[in-house]
């Protein structure tokens, strides 16, 4: 929506105001009638999952610009499936606005989360066997996923010499445990091995960083915790909150966007800007004022 009518829709004070809240009630119970597009989907926040949304479309914009045609997107943390159903049913769209295919994966145990492996692990709020995944409903649920079974410390290493995926461009992270986490990071560790495999920024969204006052997460527990020890351990990438979305106070999702830049990605200094650099900056510009 390029009118003035499209911006009104589209602007944050809509989109917080009671007509927001029935825009998208109505933009929901009528998907199945329009086709709209992916990205009205995003910006009135009528997708099920925005912050997927969001990922998988910037992913895709960014894998486009730099020649790709395909790309995989990774959840770790599967369990009932809902996370790997919805980029299913959204990858068509995005591939018809991007020209960009996706590759599904799923990580999880297969069998319920692992034991807590300490106080960061927040075992006062999750413990062995939540989240237990029955397998076979799965699988005919979601048979495009490719399911990674496994402990994720086991898994998470290998992944990329096993399956050399399309470049990884997006990863939804609700392992919720500190160690788990922290050991899903590992999966970039193969980026000097294996750079066809990554896109050299992925976009990340991290689950368990925002909860109640019985969860209590912070910087010293749990998701957050793992994204600074990371950080303290790794020089050539580094994971760190989005700097574009955070100050869109309409956005739901906006404080759980993440990004890893993988600086010794042979691609991480192409040049991404393009005509439409201006046209950005402008429209975000205006967004600030």
């Amino acid at each position: 929506m390029k009118s003035m009518l499209g911006r009104i829709l589209l602007s944050p004070e809509f989109q917080t105001s009671v007509g927001g809240s029935l825009l998208r009630s109505f933009v929901q119970r009528t998907q199945g009638i329009y086709n709209y597009s992916p990205r009205f989907l995003l910006d009135t926040q009528a997708a099920a999952r925005p912050h997927y949304a969001y990922c998988m479309l910037s992913a895709a914009d960014l894998a486009r610009r730099l020649g790709h045609k395909r790309i995989s997107v990774l959840e770790f943390g599967v369990a009932g499936g809902n996370g790997v159903a919805f980029i299913r049913d959204f990858a068509p769209k995005a591939e018809q606005a991007t020209g960009v295919g996706f590759d599904i994966y799923g990580f999880d145990t297969g069998e319920g989360m692992p034991p807590p492996e300490g106080d960061k692990d927040l075992p006062h709020w999750f413990q062995q066997n939540q989240y237990r995944m029955n397998q076979d409903a799965l699988r005919a649920y979601v048979p495009e996923a490719k399911l990674v079974l496994g402990d994720i410390k086991d898994t998470a290493p290998s992944f990329v010499e096993k399956h050399k995926p399309a470049p990884i461009g997006a990863l939804f992270n609700d392992v919720d445990y500190y160690s788990s986490t922290l050991n899903s990071f590992s999966i970039f560790d193969a980026v000097d091995r294996f750079p066809d495999s990554f896109l050299p920024r992925v976009f990340m969204y991290m689950d368990d960083i925002l909860g109640t006052e019985l969860e209590m997460y912070g910087p010293y527990n749990g998701q957050l915790a793992a994204i600074r020890d990371y950080n303290e351990s790794r020089e050539q990438s580094k994971i760190h909150l989005n700097q574009n979305l955070i100050s869109q106070t309409h956005l739901s999702y906006r404080n759980q966007i993440y990004y890893v830049h993988l600086f010794s990605h042979p691609l991480y200094q192409t040049y991404i800007g393009g005509g439409q650099q201006e046209v950005l900056e402008g429209a975000l510009k205006l967004r600030r004022a």
